[in-house]
Parts: C-alpha cells; sequence; structure tokens
C-alpha cells in the first residue's frame, strides 16, 4: 500500500489515534473496549478496511482479543475458536517474510500450501470477509503484483521493551489496493510500539482485577464451608463453589464426583450445567479406568479441547467415556482436579466449558486450591452424617433393648408359667390323680422345660454370636431323625391345633452340621410354621440332594444378586413350607435380621422377641450353609424357608 498524501499528516493521525487511546485509557477501564479501540484505530488511522488484534497465551499460542467494528460477528467468532498455535506463528515470522519489523506473507507464499496454516484465518473476497481457508494460487501471467490480494497477510508485532512479542496487529484490506510499502509498515510498528504500552497496562489491570476477585471468591468460598450449615448440606456449599467460580472464569458446567476405592463406586455429588442442577445418576456406576488413574496418580489435567480428553481417556481405558454434563453435546474444554483428605482420595472436582481453550494454568491452580478445601469440608460433613447415623443406632439399640427386655419377660414367663402351673396341679391333687393324668401333666411340665432351654438357649447364642463366638461342632447328621425329635417336641401344640404335618424325607439323607444346632434352626422354622398360621393348616417337611450349581441358582432366583459363596461338590436342602398368609418382598429383605419383627397383621399378633431367625442364619452361616426365603407374599400360598447344608460324605 502507497501512503497517499503528506506523510506527516499519516503521522499526525496515528498520533492523535494513540492519544486518545491513551485517553481513554486514564477515563475508562473497559480493557475489552480499549482493545477494541486499538483495533478501530488501526483501520481509521492508516486506511484499512479490518484488523484483528491477537494476544500470546501462556502456551505461547496467539487467540483473537479483539477485531475491528467492521468485522462480522460471525467471522469474529470464527477467529477466537481457531487461535493461532505457535508453531503458525513461527511459519509466518520467518526471516524471508520480513519486512522491516513485521512480517508479509504474500498470497503466492509458499507457507499457504500448508492446509493446516490456511485454516486459521478469514480471508476477504471482494470487500467482504468470507469464512473459508487459504488457497494457494500462482500469479496470473502479467498480473499486478503491487495490488492486495485476498490471501495476503501483514503481522505487525507488539514487542516490549526487551524485544519479545506478546502479539501481533493484523491490519487487511487496504482502501487503495495496495500492498503495503516500507513507509506504511514503519507507521504501522510505530503504532503498534505505543498500542504495546496500551495493552501491558491493560494486562496489569486485568491482572489486579482479576487477583481481586479471585480473592474475594476463596474468602466467600471459605466463609461457605467453614459455615455450620456446610456440615448438614453440602449441596448448599456446591452452589456457593460454583457462583464464585463462575466470576473468575468461563463455567457452564460444574460437577463434583465422590468415590469410594472400597467399594469400587463412583457418582456424582452435585452436577450442575448452565445453571440447571440434575438430580444424581442412580445406580451408582464402578469408577472408570481413567478416573481411577488420575484420583490415584493425584494428577490435575486442564484440556484444551475434547479431542485432547478424548485422546486422554482412550490412553486408559477400552472405550470412550467422555463425561457429558446436562446436555448431550460434550464439553470442550475441561479442568479436572482431585479431591483428597490427608492421604485418602475422596473425590474429583471439574468445571467445564462447550467452548475450546478457555481455561489457563490460573485457572488451574485456583481449582486446585478450592479441592483442598472442599476436601476438609466433604470429610466433615461424612464424619457428622457417621455420627448422625451412630447416635440413631444407639437411640434405636436402646429402644431394642427395651423391647427385648419386655418381650423376652414375656417370652419366659410363659412357659415358667405352664411348669409352674403342672407343678402346683400336682402338687396340690397329686393323691386324687390317675398315674395317666400325672404323667400327661409331667410330659406337659416337661415339655414347657424344653421349651424354656431353648428360649434361654437363643439369647445367649444371640449374645454369643454377636461377640463372634459360638461353639459349632460339626458331625455326621441325618436329617430325619433330627425332624422326628422336634414334632415330638412340638406334638401338644401340633395335636390340639389338629395340624397335618406332610413329610419328604429320605431315611439316607445327612449333613456335615451340628446336631443340637440344627435341631435349634429346625425348631425356631417349624415353630414359626405353627405360630404365624391358622389352626389345622398343613406344614410341610422335606429334604432333597443337590449340586453346588443347583443351590447357587436356587438361591439366585429367590434372591437376585444375593448368591452365597457356598463351598462343595453336594448339598441337601431342607425346607420347611406352609400355607400361611406369605411374605412379600418388602418385608423379606428384614427378615434375617436381628430383634427384626415383620408389620403383618398375623406376626403382631403372636408374641416374639424377634432373635428366631437372626440366629438361624447366624448358626447356619457357622456350619458353611445358607438359608433363605422364597415366598410372592399371596395369602393362603404360604412362604417356605430353606437351608442349604453340605451333605456328609457318608451319605453318598
Amino acid at each position: 500500500m502507497h501512503v497517499q498524501g503528506d506523510l506527516a499528516n499519516v503521522y499526525r493521525a496515528v498520533l492523535r489515534s494513540i492519544s486518545e487511546i491513551w485517553t481513554s485509557l486514564q477515563q475508562n477501564r473497559d480493557v475489552d473496549g480499549l482493545l477494541q479501540q486499538i483495533a478501530d484505530a488501526t483501520c481509521q488511522a492508516l486506511s484499512f478496511r479490518y484488523s484483528a488484534l491477537y494476544l500470546e497465551d501462556e502456551h505461547h499460542n496467539f487467540y483473537v482479543r479483539a477485531t475491528s467494528s467492521s468485522v462480522p460477528a460471525e467471522h469474529t467468532a470464527y477467529l477466537r475458536q481457531h487461535p493461532m498455535p505457535a508453531y503458525v506463528a513461527s511459519l509466518l515470522t520467518q526471516p524471508a517474510l520480513r519486512c522491516r519489523n513485521s512480517y508479509f506473507i504474500p498470497g503466492e507464499a509458499d507457507v499457504w500450501q500448508d492446509e493446516s496454516v490456511a485454516a486459521y484465518f478469514v480471508i476477504v473476497q471482494e470487500g467482504e470477509p468470507v469464512m473459508t481457508t487459504l488457497s494457494y494460487e500462482e500469479p496470473g501471467v502479467g498480473e499486478d503484483m503491487s495490488q492486495w490480494r485476498p490471501d495476503d497477510l501483514l503481522l505487525v508485532p507488539l514487542r516490549k521493551g526487551d524485544g519479545s512479542i506478546i502479539g501481533f496487529l493484523t491490519p487487511d484490506s487496504p482502501l487503495d489496493g495496495q500492498r503495503p510499502s516500507p513507509e506504511t509498515v514503519d507507521v504501522l510498528e510505530v503504532f503498534a510500539s505505543q498500542a504495546t504500552g496500551v495493552i501491558e497496562w491493560a494486562h496489569l489491570y486485568e491482572e489486579a482485577q482479576r487477583s481481586s476477585q479471585e480473592r474475594a471468591a476463596l474468602i466467600e468460598i471459605g466463609h461457605a464451608l467453614s459455615a455450620p450449615e456446610a456440615l448438614r448440606d453440602l449441596s448448599t456449599v456446591y452452589q456457593v463453589l460454583y457462583a464464585q467460580l463462575c466470576r473468575v472464569m468461563p463455567v457452564d458446567g460444574f460437577f463434583v464426583t465422590r468415590c469410594d476405592f472400597t467399594r469400587d463406586e463412583m457418582f456424582a455429588d452435585y452436577i450442575i450445567d448452565e445453571d440447571i442442577s440434575y438430580p444424581s445418576p442412580e445406580p451408582r456406576s464402578p469408577i472408570t479406568p481413567w478416573i481411577r488413574y488420575m484420583l490415584t496418580e493425584r494428577l490435575t489435567y486442564c484440556f484444551a479441547t475434547a479431542q485432547e480428553h478424548e485422546t486422554f481417556v482412550l490412553q486408559h481405558t477400552e472405550r470412550d467415556e467422555v463425561i457429558l454434563i446436562g446436555s448431550e453435546r460434550p464439553s470442550e474444554s475441561m479442568i479436572f482436579v482431585p479431591v483428597h483428605y490427608g492421604e485418602e482420595v475422596i473425590g474429583m472436582l471439574s468445571v467445564q466449558s462447550y467452548q475450546p481453550r478457555v481455561y489457563t494454568q490460573r485457572h488451574l491452580q485456583m481449582i486446585k486450591e478450592i479441592a483442598v478445601q472442599a476436601g476438609i469440608a466433604m470429610m466433615n460433613a461424612r464424619r457428622y452424617s457417621e455420627l448422625g447415623q451412630a447416635m440413631r443406632q444407639a437411640q434405636e439399640s436402646e429402644e431394642l433393648k427395651n423391647q427385648f427386655l419386655m418381650t423376652a419377660s414375656h417370652e419366659l414367663r410363659t412357659p415358667l408359667t405352664a411348669i409352674q402351673g403342672y407343678l402346683e396341679l400336682l402338687s396340690t391333687h397329686g393323691a386324687y390323680l390317675d398315674e395317666e393324668r400325672k404323667q400327661r401333666f409331667i410330659g406337659n411340665a416337661r415339655r414347657a422345660c424344653d421349651e424354656l432351654v431353648l428360649l434361654l438357649g437363643n439369647v445367649m447364642d444371640t449374645s454369643r454370636i454377636d461377640q463372634e463366638w459360638v461353639s459349632v461342632k460339626r458331625d455326621v447328621v441325618a436329617i430325619s431323625p433330627a425332624v422326628a425329635q422336634i414334632l415330638e417336641i412340638l406334638d401338644p401344640t401340633i395335636t390340639r391345633e389338629q395340624r397335618h404335618i406332610e413329610l419328604d424325607l429320605a431315611d439316607d439323607l445327612s449333613v456335615w452340621a451340628d446336631d443340637l444346632r440344627l435341631r435349634q434352626v429346625l425348631m425356631n422354622l417349624v415353630g414359626n410354621a405353627l405360630k404365624y398360621t391358622p389352626p389345622a393348616t398343613q406344614i410341610a417337611i422335606g429334604a432333597q440332594r443337590l449340586s453346588c450349581n443347583e443351590t447357587l441358582r436356587r438361591i439366585e432366583e429367590a434372591q437376585p444378586g444375593g448368591v452365597d459363596m457356598l463351598t462343595g461338590e453336594r448339598f441337601v436342602l431342607i425346607w420347611v413350607r406352609d400355607w400361611g398368609p406369605g411374605i412379600s418382598q418388602k418385608e423379606q429383605e428384614k427378615l434375617f435380621a436381628k430383634f427384626s419383627r415383620l408389620s403383618t397383621e398375623a406376626t403382631q399378633a403372636q408374641r416374639g422377641a424377634g432373635w428366631g431367625l437372626y440366629l438361624c442364619r447366624k448358626l447356619v452361616e457357622a456350619m458353611n450353609g445358607s438359608i433363605w426365603i422364597e415366598s410372592q407374599g399371596i395369602p393362603g400360598e404360604g412362604s417356605t424357608f430353606l437351608i442349604a447344608l453340605p451333605e456328609a460324605e457318608e451319605s453318598n
């Protein structure tokens, strides 16, 4: 481009523009507005249609910070999303392209053959910017090489006093249509030198402003994390974190993930996307390999693009597991920082943006500082929750103890009253009773004693089991005789209630178990069947051989996901079935818990301490077996309690 008119007038115009910018600098602290003025002044003072201002980031790439007002918004957006990488800048600033202290890259230069270079720019055709890549074209025969071509590029460095480059001005499309002359470049460089001073001041002001905002945000976050409410409601704390982070960096999405390495579980404790909060997904998922790697190695990452993140994920897992927040589009810029308390890693913080290359190491450092405070808050909240749970358990234990004492007193009083009554009858009327009636009274008193012994045994065994001490002596035990002894003890009840007991027991079935403990378990199961079903209702007791796989399949069908780790080749399956009201699936979940009694009408009408089935489970497990229930909860179809115990070798 040839400078039209008096060169002195051009210099005056340039100096006037610089003066206006410095004056504006004193009056207006809007940094973006100042940079916009510099881009506009490049056009106004030096007669260019368009101008863009590039500044260097911490990775030595150059990104568009401002464009002249004449550049359409969509083209400015394109340039902002395609920063000039350091390697592209080095190609465009080769010594061969130098013009004074600037660089002119003509449209016919070889560098444009590299499509990866051309892709970072918007070219001008017929006076209008077009979003396309530059293309290399040989000059036509007789073409005037002094004319500015659409794919020409001028880079005017913004140099500090030490000669280092902090950015570029790229004036484009001169109004006179001429390529720049050395005099034009001299004027541009004078302008750029003065503009550099403004930009350096703007950087200092931005730094001070950013530091002030970050300090205020950290203070606010510290107050939120240390508030007493943080112990009870972490979600409010996370909302404060999100709001303060939005003050100091671009944040489209923010989430907090908790991890439990003992259970190999991770779950999102807090998710927010573009100001919309989302509930934590259920169920909890296993810790993904790439997250496990980051957390165990305590690594922090700042990904500039989704592609960078995807590459990292694929290096540490067999499939693509890019995290999506809220919407289905992938985040572009992402920061991941582990949250730990002391040596324990407890989770991860992440901020994400749908725009690429928006986060810096400064942002990463701030997230790391917040993660330290968040780790303390999360651990304090967890301990507060555990303390509250422990207090509730203590209260429940106290209530259970009181309930147990009342129920146990009632349970024990019943057989004692029977014994006392029969002894008084014998003592008072013994002389007048015939021998048959005496023997019946004595038999009834003996059976009441057996029931009392069983109740006391249950109480003592429950206490011993809770202390992980219970005596189990395993030997070969025949099933049929053990069941016969139980039915003999319960015969008065069976006879009185006109029960029919259906037996399906082979004489050669034996298990490897404790004889006393097996009869204790059977007594509880058969006793419950009698207690919780109407009189005259049938009861069935049976047994059969099953392989280990068949036994496990049977347990899995009744309790999905609750298959026991049984050892052995063959098992004997013993069942006690009734045709009572049945037990619903929801009630079955707490059936074998200590002091647990069902809320059904039939259960509440009967006395009981709620330790029988808990004791059965513990004793069966101590004999290397398993106990479970099969019931649809349909009245009249009843329930079946099943015990699987290892088959004794002698019976094979």
